[in-house]
């Protein structure tokens, strides 16, 4: 694939004729180490296929790995995932194998925000033969009042190139990393995860830009990790919105595979590699996972995609149940066995179902013979088709994954608020019309309740606080985030001196204030010493029924015990399940 010439035969023929002038890179993003690490069955997934991960760049000889963050899940990860991620970038990175390529920026410049003065595979005291280079994502940002992330961490032993973190926000330009083999030049831009509000802003002040090298000839590839899909206003980077100056751009975040090239209005080329798991029971993660095999030839580029064999199987399906022939219409009245013939014909149709999924399953020919994964959304017409999807569940114990929440009940019938009439809506839209993400279902219920506004909090502030909450999970975030609003907000007031008419405009002008600040008191509350949150915040159980994470280590600790006699109330849920971006189904 080429920028000039989308001719892939004739550039991977100038590739195997020019070896030694072409990068051979392998690309991965969102590989979530940790991820559903206290699940039983799914602890080892993540490490499984990051293994494969390195196993695949070390096969083809690649010249390093560049990540395209989220190598980790949490901001946090237990100790044993650290210790799982250096263990395999030890055994794969190190070794006496020189590297061919060299590197022409300055590394103080481009790794300052780590510390480093050198590129790791150029430093005298290793010996590196698998250079990695990431970005961090969205899940492992950093946090604090030195802004450290597990990325840091990792990258202090000298086995990741960390690089692309952005310190001022107010305005952003991206320095290269400046790399040669032979007569290419590749200029390497890196952009680590920030908020996607504070790009779309920085973009239309046009306070966003790239240095370019002022030597001609040099390939353009950007690494960045951000919302692609369009999840609202100035939440997402369009595509037109990257510079005519990239060839390439590897867009992280999002985890659908979409590994062939797209190109935009421009000569810029698209590539999405998506997650090596599945982090959600989704349609996109259904998807088949790949990495790619990156060659770069002067101006040239060709990618082969890679599948991954390690990667548990996921089907993903939707099903309407059918009516038994003969049932009475929904006026007349029923008796129980009318019920349970109902129900037994409806669980049959689903077994059914199952089971062709977990043959479907069984025959993508994943290694391992790993349990698959299965979703089946199921649509019902009417009440006496439901079942008890967790009990049904049981009996696939063993052949399933997921066995408590393969099976998710949908109706079909919605009544219209205003005159109670229904309407028949099937599952197809649901997709389409439910938010994808947290954040965007809280701003959605303030836009479809108007009497429901926020008079003080900005709802950016909120969502910010959310979105921590899930992210990294800081449970308490909201609560300690709208508890600092609150006193900063009565210093300001005392400060001000305000008299009682001139409240409301003093409260709507720090509301407009306090919609960027939300991150910066995050990062200075976790410096200081937590409060209990156990008396503070009445909070579910944080195992996540989807993926049976529990909570990390730097979690809150766990509720304390009920006392004596003590029983749960009436009609009280079940955990809830909580991840990043999680699709609603």
């Amino acid at each position: 694939m080429s920028s000039e010439s989308p001719d892939e035969e004739c550039i991977a023929r100038q590739a195997e004729e020019h070896d030694e002038d072409v990068f051979s890179i392998l690309v991965a993003t969102d590989i979530h180490l940790g991820f559903a690490e206290k699940d039983p069955v799914r602890a080892n997934d993540t490490f499984d296929t990051f293994e494969e991960v390195l196993k695949t760049a070390k096969e083809n000889r690649v010249d390093f790995l560049l990540l395209g963050g989220d190598l980790f899940h949490e901001s946090r990860p237990s100790t044993y995932c650290i210790y799982k991620c250096i263990e395999l970038l030890k055994r794969y990175c190190l070794g006496d194998e020189p590297v061919q390529v060299e590197f022409l920026s300055d590394p103080s410049h481009n790794f300052s925000n780590t510390g480093d003065d050198t590129v790791n595979y150029e430093d005298p005291n290793l010996n590196v033969e698998l250079p990695v280079f990431s970005v961090h994502g969205n899940h492992d940002d950093p946090t604090g009042e030195h802004q450290i992330s597990a990325m840091n961490l990792v990258a202090s032993t000298g086995l990741v190139n960390y690089f692309g973190k952005c310190s001022d926000h107010s305005s952003v330009e991206i320095q290269p990393i400046l790399l040669r083999k032979g007569q290419t030049k590749l200029a390497l831009y890196g952009l680590s995860h920030i908020k996607d509000e504070k790009l779309a802003r920085l973009i239309f002040d046009k306070k966003f830009s790239f240095a370019i090298p002022p030597e001609p000839d040099w390939f353009h590839l950007l690494v960045l990790h951000q919302n692609r899909a369009n999840r609202g206003v100035k939440t997402f980077v369009p595509d037109d919105a990257l510079p005519d100056i990239l060839d390439l751009v590897i867009w992280g975040h999002e985890h659908d595979c979409r590994i062939e090239p797209e190109r935009t209005n421009s000569k810029t080329h698209i590539l999405q590699p998506g997650s090596t798991v599945a982090t959600s029971l989704c349609i996109g993660e259904a998807i088949p996972k790949h990495v790619a095999l990156l060659k770069v030839y002067k101006n040239n580029f060709h990618i082969t995609p890679v599948p991954l064999k390690t990667v548990r199987p996921f089907v993903f399906r939707e099903m309407i149940l059918k009516k038994l022939d003969g049932q009475p219409d929904e006026e007349e009245v029923e008796c129980t066995d009318q019920l349970l013939t109902r129900q037994t014909h409806a669980e049959k149709q689903v077994e059914s179902e199952i089971e062709i999924m977990i043959t479907e399953a069984n025959q993508q020919g994943q290694l391992g013979n790993k349990l698959p994964l299965l979703r089946l959304i199921v649509a019902y017409v009417d009440e006496s088709q439901t079942f008890n999807t967790i009990r049904f569940g049981q009996k696939y114990i063993g052949r399933v994954a997921n066995p408590k929440d393969m099976v998710k009940l949908r109706s079909t019938v919605k009544k219209s608020p205003r005159h109670g009439k229904e309407k028949n809506e099937f599952l197809t839209p649901v997709n389409q019309s439910l938010p994808s993400r947290v954040e965007d279902l809280v701003m959605q219920y303030f836009e479809d309740n108007q009497q429901k506004q926020l008079k003080c909090l900005s709802l950016n502030f909120l969502n910010a606080s959310v979105v921590k909450c899930i992210d990294a999970n800081e449970y308490d975030a909201p609560v300690l985030v709208t508890k600092e609003l609150i006193n900063e907000l009565r210093t300001k007031l005392e400060e001000s001196s305000i008299d009682i008419d001139g409240v409301d405009g003093f409260v709507n002008n720090a509301k407009e204030q306090e919609a960027d600040g939300a991150s910066a008191i995050l990062d200075r509350l976790q410096t200081r010493k937590r409060p209990n949150v156990n008396q503070e915040i009445d909070s579910d159980s944080d195992l996540d029924a989807t993926n049976g994470v529990a909570s990390s280590p730097g979690a809150p600790p766990t509720l304390p015990a009920k006392k004596p006699g003590a029983r749960g109330g009436r009609g009280s849920r079940g955990a809830r399940g909580r991840g990043r971006g999680k699709a609603l189904s």
